[in-house]
């Protein structure tokens, strides 16, 4: 993983990190999980 200077993850590096994550929990975590992903991506 890379973390950019700002002290944040990489874009890359997040999404991919969310969607190993939306493999293995629970759909209702699942849920937020997208949505959290989805309202990092608007921001770009």
């Amino acid at each position: 993983m890379k973390w950019e200077s700002n002290g944040e993850l990489a874009h890359r590096d997040l999404s991919e990190l969310v969607n190993r994550l939306l493999d293995v929990e629970s759909s209702s975590h699942g849920n937020e999980l997208s949505r959290l992903g989805t309202k990092y991506n608007e921001e770009d």
